[in-house]
């Protein structure tokens, strides 16, 4: 695989079917494709399929929580080095997500400039 086609797309695991099309429509002037996992397994399938360049991981997933299923994100080989950043309507779980290891926060809602202006720090 080319480092463009890393470079150029992030893995978003939300299990809301509504986000993943407003991420992508968001990040298109960057030239990024927005791949969606449903959640952990999903996720884990994706990432042996394909590289990524940067996960946005939902905190809240129905029935799992983006903070627990981290760990085994960041277990899977092709996802060891890849950042990852975090979003939530809960702002108050910024510094927990810190803490547990994301690269970065984002507070839903979240405008377009400011999911772009954070995708654009990792996916040059």
């Amino acid at each position: 695989m080319t480092s463009e086609a890393l470079v150029k797309r992030v893995l978003m695991v939300d299990d809301d079917p509504g986000i993943g099309p407003l991420v992508s429509l968001c990040l298109d002037p960057l030239g990024v494709e927005v791949v969606t996992a449903k959640g952990l397994a999903d996720a884990l399938v994706l990432a042996r399929q394909k590289e990524f360049a940067l996960v946005l991981l939902d905190l809240a997933l129905g029935v799992e929580d983006g903070l627990e299923i981290l760990p085994r994100l960041r277990a899977e080989p092709s996802l060891r080095n890849v950042p990852v950043v975090a979003f939530s309507a809960h702002d108050s779980r910024r510094q927990e997500a810190l803490q547990q290891g994301v690269d970065s926060f984002i507070a839903r809602p979240f405008s377009s400039a400011d999911l772009q202006e954070t995708v654009a720090r990792y996916v040059a």
